[in-house]
């Protein structure tokens, strides 16, 4: 991955073959990869996003080694050369404190790409998860980026301790553990409800981290944190056995009674996934979501709203970037064709 190269512009020449102005919130790879196609037809397009620079967890949440930041900010000046317009820091919504309302967007534009990842935290929802000393993964790690490229002081970041505890074994999982190795933490636990053999992140990210000196602990799940005075200082786990296998494909990991073991631990990392998170509540009834928030598209990626379209982990789930950055380019080619009918009629 050392030499990873990544353009999201998809042509050397802009075109006047199209009209028509896009709104894309979400600076991550889908927006991005839209962005890219969308721009080389000429169509006017403007990106908004919450954070202070566009990439997304291209930027703010996969390690150097994984994904050269060089490289995707050079992907990202090209977009801007080539008239692309990133309004950043710009949190949309239609409720509560935003900086631009999704409303006002769908006004203003000829079409609207929603490519806003999936950023809340998926819960435990065990006794004492919101001790404090338990984060969790996504937004520890940006917070982590937010202050390592400067945007954040470091009096902001929380400090997590001698003894860190992650729950999970994808490849957030892993960074989050090599995180807590970067911080300083002496000891640290990757803990695992199943075998490392069903690990997401494979069995070779998880013997890095063993070279590192992190602890893999599998067949183990916490069921209860303790505390005093609200802040953490215990996780309680439980032992797992192996059963049937589940909707996932891997075997269900299956309680054993009687098996609790305490763990003295500073801190914990959550990294069990994540929630899509549509920048919407009020016009729910208008664009479909499911429970877990996923937006509902057809198969050009058009949401049950006319000219809004989703692309990337907010309509199918956390996901990797290859995914991600297909969903966009076909959600820019939808775009393409829902512009050509749209002003035609105009």
């Amino acid at each position: 991955m050392r030499n990873f190269a990544l353009k999201f512009l998809r042509c050397k020449e802009i075109s006047q073959r199209l009209k028509g102005k896009v709104a894309i919130i979400g600076a991550g790879p889908a927006g991005l990869a839209a962005a890219g196609s969308l721009i080389c037809d000429g169509i006017e397009v403007d990106v908004f996003d919450m954070l202070p620079e566009a990439g997304g967890l291209l930027i703010f949440g996969i390690p150097e080694f994984r994904m050269p930041k060089n490289s995707i900010r050079e992907g990202i000046k090209e977009l801007a050369e080539k008239g692309v317009s990133f309004h950043l820091g710009k949190k949309v919504h239609d409720s509560g404190v935003f900086d631009v309302d999704f409303g006002e967007l769908l006004e203003k534009y000829d079409a609207l790409l929603i490519a806003t990842g999936a950023w809340e935290p998926r819960r435990l929802n065990v006794e004492g998860e919101d001790l404090s000393g338990i984060f969790h993964a996504a937004p520890y790690i940006v917070k982590y980026y937010l202050t390592k490229f400067g945007y954040s002081p470091a009096s902001e970041l929380p400090r997590l301790g001698s003894s860190v505890a992650v729950i999970g074994a994808g490849l957030t999982a892993v960074d989050s553990a090599l995180l807590a190795v970067e911080v300083g933490a002496k000891e640290v636990y990757l803990i695992y409800r199943r075998t490392r053999k069903e690990a997401p992140a494979g069995e070779k990210e998880l013997t890095k981290l063993e070279e590192k000196g992190v602890k893999i602990i599998e067949l183990k799940s916490p069921v209860c944190f303790k505390g005093e005075d609200g802040k953490l200082k215990q996780m309680i786990t439980i032992d797992m056995k192996l059963g049937p296998p589940d909707k996932s494909g891997r075997p269900s990991p299956i309680p054993i009674p009687g098996s609790e073991k305490v763990f003295e631990v500073d801190s914990v990392i959550i990294a069990t996934g994540g929630l899509s998170t549509p920048p919407f509540k009020k016009y729910a009834n208008e664009i479909k979501v499911m429970e877990d928030g996923r937006i509902v598209v057809d198969e050009k990626k058009m949401t049950t709203k006319t000219g809004v379209f989703a692309a990337g982990d907010v309509e199918s789930g956390p996901s990797l970037i290859g995914p991600a950055l297909k969903s966009g380019l076909v959600a820019s080619e939808s775009i393409k064709e829902y512009l050509r009918k749209k002003l035609s009629r105009i």
